[in-house]
C-alpha cells in the first residue's frame, strides 16, 4: 500500500522527494546521485523528524547506501570537544620486579626494576637470548 504523500504533511520530506523525482526524470543512465541530494537526505536523518527507514523508502534509496552517507557526514574525533577527567590515584606503594633469565649454556641475567618497567628492558632480554653460547 504505497500511498502518496499528503501535501502539507511531512513538507520537508516531500520537498526532498520531489527533488529526487526531478533528478531521476532528467538523469543519464547509471548516473550517481548528486552530493546535494545526498546532503538533503542526510539532513532529513539528522533532523530527527523521520526514521532512516521512512526516508529511504520515501526517497527510494538503498538503506545501506543511506546509512553510509549518514556515517560519512558524522563529525570525526577532530570535531569533538575534548573532555577532562580527573582521576584520584590512591597512594600505592611502588612495585618492584625481578626478572632472571638463564640460557641453555648456563649464562644468567638478572634484571631488577622498581615502578614502571622501561621498554628497553624487553630489548635487553631479547639480545640476551640471541647471544651465541
Amino acid at each position: 500500500m504505497n500511498s502518496p504523500a499528503i501535501p502539507g504533511k511531512d513538507s520537508m520530506l516531500e520537498h526532498v522527494r520531489q527533488q529526487f523525482i526531478t533528478w531521476r526524470e532528467t538523469k543519464k543512465h547509471r548516473e550517481r546521485i548528486p552530493k546535494t541530494l545526498w546532503r538533503a537526505a542526510v539532513d532529513l536523518v539528522n533532523s530527527g523528524e523521520y526514521s532512516l527507514h521512512k526516508i529511504g523508502k520515501t526517497l527510494r534509496l538503498n538503506q545501506a547506501d543511506l546509512k553510509k552517507q549518514v556515517s560519512k557526514n558524522l563529525p570525526g574525533p577532530a570535531f569533538l570537544e575534548p573532555a577532562f577527567i580527573e582521576l584520584d590515584q590512591p597512594s600505592v606503594s611502588v612495585s618492584e620486579c625481578i626478572i632472571e633469565l638463564e640460557n641453555v649454556s648456563g649464562a644468567k641475567m638478572r634484571m631488577c626494576f622498581r615502578g614502571q618497567a622501561d621498554p628497553a628492558l624487553v630489548e635487553l632480554g631479547r639480545s640476551f637470548w640471541r647471544k651465541p653460547a
